[in-house]
């Protein structure tokens, strides 16, 4: 029985280093992993990975020092040697990696597991400490990226608004210049004519006072001369009165309408520029700036016109409105200037020419209706939602505004 038991004991000791080895091993090895995964993670992840380890080794070597193990695994035994090497190493590179981050290292030797704990905990403070303000610094940097790529993206649509303007600005400087050389010809044109016309004039009377002195002492044949002659001169001066009569016509047509901003009158030029800023408006904003157009510019809307869905045509009733602000709302000296519109439905370039073609028929009605002391004007602002952005028709009109004499 004595050696059974002795036996027993044995095997039993046996068993437990056994145990004991695969648990170290196990532990190093897992251990070794763990850093392994880690090494490429940010320094402060892996000092904590390192701390755990460091915890959990001096945790079982306590346990196991305080009589938790088994007789037989004393201080030289090699699975506890392998373990204190597998520490010492550990915590050199812990000490390593603590220097490099400004903390003080560890010291070894027989400091209690209780001392080396707290410590450790500590230092875990501080580095969770250390994490949260790089957090909140990372944070505050994102929001500064964040507010940087707002003024990016605002100096972007900056940048797009100013091309677009640039080039509407251009094309009604090229208008303006191509405008300002057409009405160069026509005046030219008309000049010519009207000379031949008066000149034609004066061969009209010399060839009447020739017929009148002729009559009684010529033949009939060189009276028919004359005659037909007188006949082809008459002739040629209604041909040059009509073709100047279209000429003055057109050239008034010209001066009626302004294609841009620079063929405007002195008197219209602020309105129009104001008017043109007045998109994307609320209603209460609106009604508020044209209120300062009247007291600031002495200009105000004597009527509205309204034109059916791609027409340009002036119905009766509103000739008829025209014929009435000639009469009794636009005095000798005031500008009478008429804005065309039409709404955002369809094609932008036709709406623009469906705007001019508006404006333009809307003048040269009233045109044929005023006074010689009244001044009219033309011009156009494309289509627009600034009347109403769900109904729209009520955006296909033209505006008649009132510019006081100053």
């Amino acid at each position: 029985m004595p050696d059974e038991n002795k036996m027993d004991s044995n095997a039993e000791k046996d068993v437990d280093a056994n145990i004991a080895v695969a648990v170290a091993t196990d532990e190093s090895v897992g251990a070794g992993k763990i850093a392994r995964s880690i090494e490429k993670a940010n320094p402060v992840i892996l000092l904590l990975f390192m701390i755990l380890i460091m915890v959990a080794v001096l945790a079982v070597i306590n346990l196991r020092g305080n009589g938790s193990a088994k007789p037989g695994i004393g201080p030289d035994d090699p699975v506890m040697a392998a373990l204190k090497a597998d520490v010492d190493a550990r915590r050199s590179e812990l000490n390593r990696q603590r220097m490099a981050m400004g903390l003080p290292p560890l010291e070894g030797g027989s400091e209690p597991i209780e001392d080396i704990a707290e410590r450790l905990k500590n230092d875990t403070d501080t580095l969770v400490g250390l994490a949260g303000r790089f957090q909140q610094m990372l944070g505050d940097k994102d929001a500064e990226i964040s507010r940087s790529n707002s003024e990016v993206l605002n100096l972007e649509k900056r940048w797009q608004h100013l091309s677009l303007e640039n080039s509407r600005l251009q094309s009604e400087m090229n208008r303006a210049f191509l405008a300002a050389s057409e009405a160069d010809q026509l005046k030219r044109l008309v000049t010519d004519m009207q000379a031949q016309r008066d000149a034609l004039s004066l061969e009209l009377a010399d060839t009447r006072a020739k017929l009148a002195d002729a009559a009684g002492s010529v033949n009939a044949d060189d009276y028919g001369d004359l005659q037909r002659r007188y006949d082809e001169t008459l002739r040629s001066k209604a041909f040059f009165e009509n073709r100047v009569n279209e000429l003055e016509s057109l050239l008034n047509k010209t001066e009626l309408f302004a294609k841009s901003e620079n063929e405007l009158l002195p008197a219209a030029v602020e309105l129009f520029r104001r008017l043109r800023k007045l998109e994307g408006m609320k209603d209460s904003d609106l009604t508020t700036e044209y209120s300062k157009l009247g007291v600031e510019l002495g200009a105000n809307v004597l009527h509205t016109l309204d034109f059916k869905t791609g027409s340009s045509e002036l119905s009766p009733e509103e000739m008829a409105q025209l014929a009435h602000i000639v009469e009794d709302d636009a005095p000798d000296g005031d500008l009478t200037l008429i804005i065309g519109y039409a709404s955002k439905t369809g094609d932008p370039v036709a709406n623009e020419k469906l705007s001019s073609d508006r404006a333009t028929i809307a003048a040269e009605h009233f045109s044929t209706l005023k006074r010689p002391g009244q001044n009219v004007q033309a011009v156009y602002l494309g289509q627009t939602d600034r009347f109403s952005s769900r109904v729209p028709e009520r955006n296909q009109i033209c505006e008649v505004w009132r510019i006081r004499k100053k």
